[in-house]
Order: structure tokens, then sequence, then C-alpha cells
């Protein structure tokens, strides 16, 4: 049945050789049919603004964006000294925009400036969009940040990204996805600036043309596009006061055309120093108890950049190269004191501990893009190669009033990377409002984990075979999808079938013990959207669709590392993939009032929990648990309070279950977020953003509530090429983490006070130099297998 599927699709691949627009162009004329210039064009669905730009010298204007088949839209063209048009079309039928004839209007006026400004989120059927460029997200944020301040997002002190619930999220960059671990995901983030950023798509429930194995829904970080012909670019530099310490970055990018060549390039620098303090209270079942007391002190130099390259063959033709990076140093010093309680004594102590890493990543997309028509027909083809390399060491000294327990000792874990995929993309528009689409991919990976143990004996150090390993894994996914969306009247209604096959071998080289998976899954998605007022933006939506995770390749490695003298870290090469399906409903109302609930229940719940074994020591493990359900509601509401105020508030309530093999681990949580964006004409612009997040679970962990409050003050020059904004982060300087972990009778509290509050300035500088253009996207893909790195 595989065989027969895949011979299916490839016979739609060869055979579909339209694909849905992309684009929308037209001309703009007099009534005495002379082109006429600089017209701004906007494009409208549901009286919510798509996109714009401006008709060049000859009234020729082109807006790229994504369009769907028997939707109705509307282009809006002014000028000052003509009349405004409206002119409505049904994609893909876009004969009236040919020829757009603009009248002049009665009188002149002496002087006008004109200024708008984009809606903060825009929403669509399967996603919402939030314009970062020219917002209070624009300036002085690191790209975590940026999603820590974004509407409905919800960024947790130690970088986790959710977008509903506890379910983690796939994060995507100029439709890369970025295929880290959580902590390394956050670091890659903390490098990437605001200033390069131009919106964030959310997509809670992803259709059949992404990949399954983004079980908490999609972030899709899309970067800046230069507007200009001949050269542009932009210069920032940020300062801030962590504590007694101090955060610097500086970065620049630029965007050069000349005829058909498009080049492009970016690079981002930033240094933290930060001191945090801690501690941790472990409860035996024994009755013993070890209290510990920890000071942390952390220097972080990140380095980000990137590189595109398109030339165009011809009209229809286009090569596109592009390569993002990254290079980091991570160094971070531990001082601890220890009070270990046992029944019939007491043992004190200190330790000391060195953690250093030195992270790299490269990613290299070849895109090949044919349009086949006028009226945006394209063609895709993708291949991708990244590598990447980690290198780490963690050594711990410490010494104890019962001398027996002195140790030290150093684990090394070098870690190398390789993915390659290739990929085939095509939709077909047909024209009585219905659209087919229908993808093939293949992605390999290469991994190789290196765990080595020393201890300090004899003045030397000498390998401790017993707690060193080396795993190598590979992996062979094979990834095809088909749908089919039509729209009647004011329904529209999207269905898709992807099907994906993994082949995955894994070999201890240590234990000479080796893992041998092959399966594969069915993953069926539907959208269903009730138009039920265009005029007044009131629109019905239901989705359903089947996800997967697939277990992290080092928790698949059957290793012990040892973090101190009381936690080891081991993988579980038994674990299986959690498959989730998801539902969601929603309603907006006037487009700026939004309501939706969703039910989520996922089998094989992958999760890492804690558990006591030998001798008191903590073990944290990955593991398959039975089942794990959510449930909740989403609410969302965008106010013009004034001409100057504009509020927007998002709460989420739901409630997780998790069933574990001690019993079940449950919680009702609650989520509020508050922007007020404050605009002070000549003056400055004012945001303030407000978060609480009520206590909430995960896996066989409970965390304290958070509550903080932002507030920022951009200040613009020179025509608003310059801007200088001044901030200060969690300024009550509430944000504590607090965790609380039950496993049978032993009981960990954990808490850290990170410097959280702080104040700092940041300088961004627009250059430019040419004529009107518009900038080339370069579409990248890669597998999902970045995220489990």
């Amino acid at each position: 049945m595989l065989r027969s599927f895949i011979l299916f699709i490839f016979i739609c691949i060869v055979g579909i050789v339209q694909v849905y627009g992309q684009s929308v162009s037209g001309q703009v004329q007099t009534a005495d049919h002379k082109p006429l210039p600089f017209v701004s064009v906007a494009l409208l669905r549901d009286t919510g603004f798509v996109t714009g730009g401006i008709a060049n010298e000859a009234g020729v204007f082109k807006l790229h964006t994504t369009l769907t088949a028997g939707v109705q839209y509307k282009l809006k063209l002014s000028l000052i000294g003509y009349q405004t048009l409206e002119q409505p079309f049904t994609w893909p039928d876009t004969a009236l925009l040919k020829n757009l004839v603009l009248v002049r209007g009665g009188k002149l006026l002496g002087e006008v400036v004109v200024a708008s400004r984009k809606p903060l989120v825009t929403r669509k059927a399967d996603r919402y969009i939030v314009q970062v460029e020219d917002s209070y997200l624009a300036n002085g944020h690191s790209g975590l940040e940026v999603l820590q301040r974004s509407p409905g997002l919800w960024v947790s002190p130690d970088g986790s990204i959710r977008i509903i619930g506890g379910q983690s999220v796939t994060v995507m960059i100029n439709d890369v996805v970025q295929r880290m671990s959580g902590a390394d995901l956050a670091e890659f983030l903390r490098s990437l600036r605001s200033e390069d950023i131009a919106k964030i798509e959310v997509i809670p429930n992803p259709p059949s043309e992404y990949e399954a194995s983004s079980t908490g829904g999609i972030i899709h970080i899309i970067l800046k596009k230069a507007r200009k012909d001949g050269l542009t670019g932009t210069l920032s530099a940020q300062y801030r006061q962590q504590g007694s310490n101090p955060g610097t970055g500086a970065g620049g990018s630029f965007d050069y055309k000349s005829k058909q060549l498009y080049l492009a390039g970016g690079y981002n620098f930033t240094n933290d120093r930060t001191a945090y303090t801690g501690w941790n209270n472990v409860r035996y079942p024994n009755k013993s108890n070890l209290y510990n007391s920890t000071f942390r002190y952390n220097n972080i130099t990140r380095h980000q950049f990137r590189a595109a390259l398109v030339y165009d063959l011809s009209a229809r033709h286009s090569l596109n190269i592009q390569m993002m990076g990254m290079d980091s140093r991570l160094a971070n010093r531990f001082e601890s004191g220890l009070e270990y309680n046992l029944p019939m004594e007491q043992v004190t102590g200190n330790a000391l501990s060195g953690w250093r890493r030195k992270p790299w990543q490269g990613s290299y997309t070849f895109n090949y893009g044919w349009k086949m028509d006028t009226i945006g027909s394209v063609l895709r083809l993708i291949a991708d190669y990244t590598t990447s390399s980690k290198w780490e060491i963690n050594e711990l000294i410490s010494v104890y009033s019962d001398t027996l327990r002195n140790r030290h000792y150093r684990t090394i874990t070098p870690s190398t990377t390789h993915l390659s995929s290739v990929q085939a993309d095509y939709t077909k528009a047909l024209r009585n409002a219905a659209a087919i689409k229908t993808g093939i991919k293949y992605v390999h990976t290469g991994r190789n984990n290196t765990v080595l143990t020393e201890q300090y004996e004899g003045l030397e150090w000498q390998k401790d075979i017993g707690a060193s390993n080396e795993f190598k894994y590979s992996e062979d996914l094979l990834m095809f999808y088909g749908s089919f969306e039509k729209t009647i009247k004011k329904t529209s209604i999207k269905a898709g079938l992807r099907g994906e096959n993994t082949w995955a071998n894994g070999y201890s080289i240590t234990l000479q013990q080796g893992i041998d998976r092959k399966y594969f899954g069915w993953f069926p998605s539907l959208f269903i959207t009730q138009n039920l007022n265009e005029k007044k933006g009131n629109i019905l939506v239901l989705n359903y669709a089947r996800r997967v995770r697939r277990p992290g390749y080092n928790d698949l490695n059957p290793y012990r590392l040892q973090v101190h003298d009381f936690t080891v870290m081991t993988g579980n090469p038994d674990l299986v993939p959690q498959y989730t399906h998801s539902i969601r409903a929603g309603y907006t109302h006037h487009n700026n009032y939004t309501a939706t609930v969703y039910l989520q229940s996922t089998s094989n719940y992958l999760a890492q929990t804690a558990s006591t074994i030998d001798s008191n020591i903590v073990e944290y493990r990955t593991k398959n648990y039975p089942n794990n359900i959510e449930y909740g509601v989403s609410l969302e509401a965008a106010v013009d309070i004034t001409k100057w105020w504009n509020s927007r508030t998002s709460l989420i309530a739901y409630y997780i279950s998790s069933k574990m093999d001690v019993g079940r681990f449950a919680q009702q949580s609650l989520n509020v977020q508050s922007v007020q964006i404050i605009t002070w004409k000549k003056v400055m612009d004012i945001d303030m953003v407000m978060q609480y997040n009520s206590p909430y679970v995960t896996a066989n962990s409970r965390y304290a509530q958070i509550f903080m409050m932002d507030a920022g003050f951009v200040r613009k020059f020179w025509k608003d090429r310059c801007r200088i904004r001044l901030y200060a982060n969690d300024i009550f300087n509430t944000v504590r983490e607090k965790e609380l972990t039950i496993y049978g009778d032993t009981r960990i509290d954990f808490y850290q006070k990170r410097p959280t509050r702080t104040f700092g300035l940041a300088v961004n500088y627009n250059f430019r130099a040419g004529k009107a253009f518009t900038k080339k996207k370069i579409d990248q893909h890669t597998s999902d297998e970045k995220s489990r790195l």
C-alpha cells in the first residue's frame, strides 16, 4: 500500500504544472490612459490588511503574498490628488486588475502627510501573524524576547516556548526548521535581533503541508525584506545592565540588487554576563535530606550570521542559495555549599564546577523556482544540508567533611550531526474555487555522540570506562502529502493526508548494544472556515490534525552522564514516538475579538522525569507514559481606547492531566498577557507588557506562578532612519523560578533567581541608496530532525 501511495504522489507531481498564485500584479493609469506612477496599493481581505506596495514609474505594481483560491480580495489604490479606488476580485481571476484607472479629485490639498500603520495581528484560517516591523517589538530585543512579548505566545524563564498548554513548539526561520534541543534553540534565538525580524506566523494546528512532528504548533519567524534598489541596510547596537553585570550586542544587515542579481547578508554579536543564585532541597524515601545552595556566573558570547544570493535566469526562472550559521561560546561557573543529612550522620561540603560549551551550526539551502505563467503558478525544488557540532566539558571538584566522599572528575561530551534533505512541492489552483496541493520529501540524518568521563587520580586523568560511551545514530524519513481545498459560497474546506515512514538505527560502540526501528504513520487533517460576515470580519473556524513527536537523538542513546555527585542523566533506547490528536474551534468577531477552544489527546506521552536510584542518586530520564490529556479556552481582544492608545489582551485557561507510572498529575492553569501601546506624536512611542502565569504542571513537576511587567520608550530621529529605545524589563523584579518534583516518596524543591530586572538602551540606524524594489524571499526547507539535536 505504501508503494502504491508513493507512486500516486509521484504521478500527481509529474502531472501538475501549475501552482497556487503567489503574487498579484497590474497597472495603474490616468483617465487618458497614461501610466500613473507611485500609487499606493494595498491588498485587503475581510477588511484586514494583507500586504501592500508602491507602483513603479510605469504604473506597474506586483504584490507578493499567499492567496487562497475562491476567496474574494480587494485592492485599494490611493494617490494625493486622485480619488481612491477600491477594486474587488476573486482569486485567481485578476483580469480586472490589468488596467486600473484613477480619476482626479475635485481639488488638491496643499500639503498632506499620510501615515498608516499595519495592524499588530492579522488572522487567517490556520494561523495568525504578528507584525514585528515598525511595532513596539522592533527595537532592542533578542529573538527570544520578541516571542516572549508577542500576543498569544508564552516563554518560560528557561526559554521553553509554547503556543497553548504544555506541548513544545517547532520554530522556523525563513521556512527553515530550527532543529535543536530546547536549551540550544533558546540560545540561538537570543543571538537573533528584533531589528532583523519582519513578522511572526503562529500556526497552532499545522495542516498537511508541514511535517507531522510539530505537536505543539509552529512559530515561523520571517526576516525583513528590503524595499530599495541598490544598497539598503541596518546597523544596531544594544547595552543593558543585568544586576551588576553588563550585556552588550551589535549587528548589521545589508541588501543589494543589480538587474538579475540580488545579494543579502547579516551578522549579529552578543555578550551576556549574568549571575544567578539558587538552591535545591531533596528529601529521600529513607528520610535523609540534601540541601544545596549555588551561585552561578555566566559569560556567554554568541555569533549569528547569514548570507543569500538570488539570480534570475529569466523572468520565470530563479536560483536561490542561502546560508545561516551560529557560533557560540558558553562558560558557566558554579559555586555550591552542601548539607547532606543522613539518619546517622551529617555531611557538609563545598563544590566548584566549570561548564564550557562550544556549539556551531551551519545550514545551506539551494532553491530553484519556476514561475510557469503570469498568474503566479510556480514549481519549487529544494535541497538542504545542515551540519552541526558541539564540544562540551563539565569539570567538578567536591570536598566534604567526610573525606572519603571527596571527588574530582570531568565529563567531555562532543557530538556531530549531519542532515540532508530534498523536497518538491506543487499546488494547482483550479478555476472553480478549488486547489490541489501535493509534495514529497526525503531526509537523512547521521549523528555521532561521545561521553568521556575521567577521574583525577594520582595527579593524572584516568578514563572511567563504566561511565563513558560512544553512540552512532542514523535515521531516514520519507514523507509525502496531498490536500484538496474548496470554497463553496462562504464556506472553505481543506482536507489533507500526510504519510511519514521512518527507518532508525542506533549502535552503542562501548556497550555493543543497538536499536533498529521502522514505523509508518498516517496524519490526516481537516480545516473548515465559515465566513459569517465578510464586511464585519466575523469568521468561524474548525480544524483537526494528527501529529507525532519522535524521541530526541540524545534520549535514545544508552548513556549515563554524571551531572554532579547526586544527579545523573541517562538515555533510554526503548523510547517510541508519541502521537497526538488535536482539535480546535474558534470564532473571530469584528477582526478584533477571538475565542478558541481546543482539545489534545496524546498516547505514549514522552516526558523527562526524576526518580531516586541507588545511594540517593536522583536520575533524570525520558520515558513513555500512557497518556496526556489537555483542553482549554483562549480569548483575545484588541481595542483602540483612543486614537493614540491601543490595548491588546490575551488569556488562556487550560487543564493538563498526565498519567505517569506513579499516579496521575493534573493542574488547572491560567495565562494572561496585556500589551498597551501609546503613541505620543512627535515625542515618543510607549509600550507596556504585563504577563501573569498561574502555577502549572509538566510531567511530574509543578511550577510556581510568575508575574512580570516591562516598559519601553522609543524616540525617532532623522525622518525615522534612527531609533533610540530605552527600556526596563521585569520592573518589579518579581520573576522567580520555583519547581517542585515528586516521584513516589522523593521530593525535589528547586529555586533560582536570574537577573530579570534589567535596564537597557538600543540604537538602530537604517541606511539606503537606490530606487524602490521588492526584495526576493528566499525559500528554505529542512527536515524536522534539527529540533531533536
